[in-house]
């Protein structure tokens, strides 16, 4: 979650994220990709929001999001009417004082990182993905990325050894290490050391739960 001074966004909500939430006021929900861990959260507070009659809430993806949320209603029929969401696929968007912009990714599906700016500050958030020049090379206040696997090399998902190889191009002055399996979480402080080594002019977080990061 997102905060500003005037609006709030969630990106990504996957299977377990509903109960982690904290309010249900929420402007706009960021979908990177449609997969499970990613959006399976996506109608319980959508439907969570109609019983405590909230208004319409906007949804953002890549191509696919609209179809995924139509075949939802497809297998809950009685919330067609009920449910308030609108949803765009654009590229580049505003939620109140928050500017949007997305970047294609490297996934097994249709993916975007977002590029999410406020007040002067910037936060890029990959979802899942390869790593990518193009990603560690925007200027930003922190970089969430995710960290998958705990080593190796994959065409869809990110390990310490292809993230080692971007590193060297990155200006984000905080990494957020997140997605991580958890082969990975045993081996994270092992992982931000040999990142180190590599970079230590960047600041390096470990993602917890409920985890509050100020920039």
């Amino acid at each position: 979650m997102l905060e500003s001074e005037e609006a709030r966004i969630v990106v990504d909500l996957g299977v377990g994220a509903f109960s982690k939430l904290e309010t249900l006021d929420i402007d706009a929900v960021l979908i990177t990709h449609n997969h499970l861990d990613h959006n399976g959260d996506l109608l319980a507070l959508l439907k969570a929001r109609w019983l405590m009659g909230y208004d319409v809430i906007e949804i953002y993806g890549p191509l696919g999001t609209k179809a995924y949320l139509e075949s939802l209603l497809e297998a809950y029929p009685y919330l067609r009417r009920k449910l308030k969401f609108v949803v765009s696929e654009e590229d580049e968007f505003e939620v109140k004082d928050m500017r949007v912009k997305s970047v294609p990714t490297r996934h097994s599906i249709v993916s975007r990182a977002y590029m999410i700016e406020t007040e002067g500050r910037r936060v890029v958030i990959s979802g899942d993905t390869a790593p990518m020049k193009e990603l560690m090379e925007i200027e930003c206040d922190l970089l969430v990325h995710e960290m998958s696997l705990p080593e190796g090399i994959s065409d869809y998902h990110t390990t310490p050894e292809s993230f080692a190889e971007v590193l060297p191009f990155c200006k984000a002055k905080r990494i957020c290490l997140t997605h991580m399996y958890p082969q990975t979480r045993e081996i994270v402080r092992e992982i931000v050391d040999r990142l180190r080594e590599i970079r230590d002019d960047i600041e390096y977080i470990v993602a917890e739960d409920s985890m509050v990061v100020e920039i």
